[in-house]
């Protein structure tokens, strides 16, 4: 690479790690931002800085009092909601390439981003109108789904199937609680609830680069959750097995990066299919996204370099375009798999260990929660005890190969 000087990687934790690694592989010193001191991400940096990544001004002044040998020439994060702001600022500030403080900030409240989007002609999921919930007579079927604005996680969301589960959340849903959100550089959102309809279809995640304004598809990952509210994460797969939504997906990604002028940054968007095939855009953000996507499952089964790329895009220099889904072997799949406690409250007793079977190869294979650990499950992804990813050779379908998978992954809980 023919630039030098420094990346500032907002945030130092594990999850970090790849981006760091990245920055110093390709000949970058890093100057890295954490509130934890022991953040294993310092390790590799050349400058530590003690703050929390939301404090994008004491950032800026740090940056400012440490006069370096060389400038800083690139910016990023692996975190999500708040950092990425943090990221646009002090991109604005620092002159360097990143998504704009004003394009970011119409991913960091749903019910703004469905505003943005809605008019463009991207379908977004319907949402619920406050006299429908006072109504005998509804007019929206049930189930209905009630989320934070700003949530993250699955933290948040409960799935409304009947009036005594309205009921239930009807301080959330009562106009009185429903406070409009603003769009402020100086204030955080109030606390904000979308009640939408529910669409019951099949999930996809796509990982994508935005290079100056140009989508680049990194790949489409067919997605699991649990069967329950908050629907944890409990897959990711591939191959995409809708090859022929992939065009589609395509064009929509690169509306939604129009539509809000993302320039220089990741992107993450999450879409799902309604009874009639139609593709309903639940999520999008200019973050990473997807635990143990970019980092394990995308170089694992595609082999591309994920982070060495958007380093690169984030420092303005070339990148190399992702592999299409026609130049990796027919055979080939792979998954990232989490094992996710029952219902409620449980406690983790054990595992069992993982039998890969020929042809299989284990690309990480990693216990989240010690045995004895206290779950529930209404807190979100977080509660998740195990993640597998994993690739195959075998000439079995996907399906085959997935229902083996989850059949082998196995561990015991006792409900509380």
């Amino acid at each position: 690479m023919k630039k030098k000087g420094y990346f500032l990687s907002l945030g130092a934790g594990k999850n970090q790690v790849p981006l760091i690694s990245a920055a110093r592989a390709l000949g970058l010193e890093v100057a890295a931002v954490d509130k934890n001191d022991k953040a294993p991400g310092f390790a590799m940096a050349s400058l530590r800085i003690i703050e929390s990544t939301f404090e994008y001004r004491r950032i800026l002044r740090a940056v400012a009092e440490n006069p370096l040998p060389t400038p800083i020439i690139g910016i990023g994060t692996r975190s999500f909601g708040k950092a990425t702001y943090s990221a646009a600022y002090l991109a604005e500030k620092l002159k360097l390439k990143y998504a704009s403080t004003e394009s970011v900030l119409k991913f960091s409240d749903k019910q703004i981003l469905k505003e943005t989007l809605a008019p463009k002609g991207i379908r977004v999921p319907k949402e619920i109108p406050t006299s429908e919930i006072k109504a005998k007579s509804k007019s929206f079927p049930y189930p209905w789904i009630l989320k934070p604005s700003q949530g993250s996680g699955k933290s948040g969301i409960q799935l409304v199937e009947s009036d005594s589960d309205l009921k239930s959340i009807s301080n959330l849903t009562s106009p009185k609680k429903q406070t409009k959100s603003k769009v402020s550089a100086n204030s955080p959102h109030p606390e904000t609830w979308l009640l939408e309809e529910y669409i019951p279809g099949p999930e996809y995640t796509v990982l994508g680069l935005v290079d100056q304004s140009d989508f680049h598809l990194v790949n489409i990952s067919l997605k699991e959750t649990s069967s329950f509210p908050p629907f944890l994460e409990a897959a990711h797969r591939l191959p995409f097995p809708k090859s022929e939504l992939e065009g589609e997906i395509k064009m929509l990604c690169r509306a939604i990066v129009k539509a809000t002028g993302l320039k220089n940054c990741p992107f993450v968007a999450e879409f799902r299919s309604d009874e009639n095939g139609e593709l309903v855009l639940i999520e999008a953000a200019p973050e990473v996204g997807g635990e143990y996507l970019a980092d394990v499952l995308v170089p694992g089964y595609s082999g591309y370099d994920y982070f060495t790329n958007l380093v690169k895009l984030l420092v303005g220099e070339p990148i190399v375009p992702p592999p299409s889904s026609l130049e990796i072997p027919k055979k080939l799949k792979s998954q990232v798999r989490f094992d996710i406690p029952p219902r409620g409250i449980s406690i983790l007793k054990s595992w069992e260990d993982f039998p890969a079977n020929y042809g299989e190869t284990i690309l990480l294979n990693q216990n989240l929660k010690e045995p004895g650990s206290k779950l529930d499950t209404s807190l979100g992804n977080e509660t998740r005890t195990r993640v597998l990813c994993l690739r195959s050779k075998a000439s079995s379908s996907e399906e085959e190969w997935n229902g083996s998978v989850k059949n082998r992954l196995k561990a015991e809980y006792e409900a509380r």
